[in-house]
């Protein structure tokens, strides 16, 4: 339960104080359209641009994603998407990656993803003290929907057996106590947990997600900088990421160093 209150806290925190104290980013959406297939890291982007959520919807159609946030509000919430407020919000957004994960499983399936059950979302929460939060779109072999065997992602002498009722289920593992492979990473971010603290850019965050799913790109580079995250080192892990998606979208600073929070 550790993880379900660290989560909700640092959600309502920034809920209430974070977004008020946001620097804006100036971005086109000419901008925004190339890092339409970014998967989750694009998510601050949207957030601190204060992108529309129907301008979102608009630039995924014109980029041609599968999933927009449309497809993903009606499959995930059963809302229709005209029909939203415009902060997105419907009384359904998660605080548990159990909750989270059942919202993707709901958009693969309407996808026509055959093993969408395979599927969950996955955090490391090490560093919701500092306001951010690293997290990653998984598929999880057949046979593991019940329950996993593998060591404790902070003390690998430790074994442990978890069902989805366990946090610690949400969590990423490369391999079981068999040292047989386990989760294959299709999309990952470190994110402020400011940018996923109210429906309408966890949303987004799905959305993306599902996208890069659907994309079938495994990243095996998550390991090395989860290894660094745990370690302590998330600044750094965060600011690649940042620097990465500058680049793409031509900016000499990026949006997350913008914000003045993160880095010194």
């Amino acid at each position: 339960m550790k993880l379900f209150f660290q989560f909700c806290t640092a959600a309502a925190f920034f809920l209430c104080m974070g977004c008020a104290h946001t620097r804006p980013v100036a971005l086109s959406p000419d901008q925004l359209v190339r890092i339409a297939d970014a998967g989750a890291p694009a998510l601050p982007c949207f957030v601190y641009a204060k992108t529309p959520l129907t301008k979102i919807n608009q630039m995924l159609k014109d980029a041609g994603a599968r999933v927009t946030l449309e497809a993903a509000y009606q499959a995930a919430f059963e809302a229709v998407f005209e029909t939203l407020p415009p902060d997105g919000n419907t009384g359904q957004g998660f605080t548990t990656m159990k909750t989270a994960s059942h919202y993707l499983r709901a958009i693969l399936k309407d996808q026509g993803v055959e093993d969408f059950h395979n599927y969950l979302i996955t955090t490391v929460e090490t560093a919701i003290p500092d306001g951010v939060i690293l997290i990653a779109a998984v598929r999880r072999p057949r046979g593991c929907r019940d329950g996993i065997s593998v060591f404790n992602k902070f003390n690998f002498l430790a074994r442990e057996t978890l069902s989805p009722d366990d946090p610690a289920f949400f969590r990423a593992y490369r391999m079981d106590v068999d040292h047989a492979p386990l989760d294959t990473i299709l999309d990952w971010a470190a994110l402020p947990v400011e940018c996923i603290s109210y429906q309408g850019y966890q949303a987004v965050l799905l959305t993306l997600m599902a996208n890069r799913i659907l994309a079938n790109r495994p990243d095996t580079g998550y390991w090395q900088q989860e290894r660094q995250w745990i370690s302590g080192d998330h600044l750094s892990v965060l600011m690649e990421q940042d620097i990465k998606i500058s680049q793409r979208l031509g900016l000499e600073q990026g949006v997350i160093r913008q914000q003045k929070k993160f880095f010194p």
